[in-house]
């Protein structure tokens, strides 16, 4: 691989998409979540990244992130093992999040 292509590859963050798609799918069934309107952003090595709307909202998740990653560990089909064991939230819509 070149230099330049070296270089643009540890600049991209590195996210799991089997695993992302497993918790989307789950994600409506987490009522920890509901209550801070968060939607699953990214899932990046054991971190799940998500979106809320408010500073309200982000500190309701940030409450509830032991609850949500609970529930959110019991619903994978995969299971516990698999499931993220930190949350980050994001405010706002969470679609920029990966440049970081």
């Amino acid at each position: 691989m070149s230099w330049s292509l070296r270089r643009i590859a540890a600049r991209v963050s590195r996210v799991d998409l089997v695993g992302f798609a497993a918790i989307e799918a789950a994600w409506g069934g987490i009522e920890s979540a509901q209550a801070s309107r968060s939607r699953p952003r990214r899932l990046a090595g054991s971190e799940l990244v998500v979106a809320v709307p408010s500073g309200a909202h982000a500190a309701r998740a940030k409450l509830d992130a032991a609850a949500i990653l609970a529930e959110l560990a019991a619903m994978l089909v995969s299971g516990p093992a698999s499931a993220p064991s930190t949350l980050r939230v994001v405010v706002g819509s969470g679609q920029d999040d990966h440049l970081d």
